[in-house]
């Protein structure tokens, strides 16, 4: 939040590359708390597939055997 106010005081003061770099970090934040996030929810949703497919194999197995 403090690169806004930046931007915002480079802008008042006609701080073109202040104001630039001001918004640009802001971004660039904003960006990377968002892959952040995405990661985190990516293998989140991967170690869930896995265990699906664990508790599937498992289940599988019992039918196999009762039949047998």
């Amino acid at each position: 939040m403090e690169q806004i106010y930046t931007a915002i005081q480079a802008a008042a003061d006609q701080d073109a590359a202040g104001f630039r770099d001001a918004i640009h970090s802001a971004l660039a934040d904003k960006i990377s708390d968002a892959l952040e996030l995405k990661k985190v929810e990516i293998a989140s949703s991967m170690f869930m597939n896995q265990e699906d497919a664990s508790a599937e194999e498992t289940v599988s197995d019992e039918d196999v055997q009762a039949t047998a």
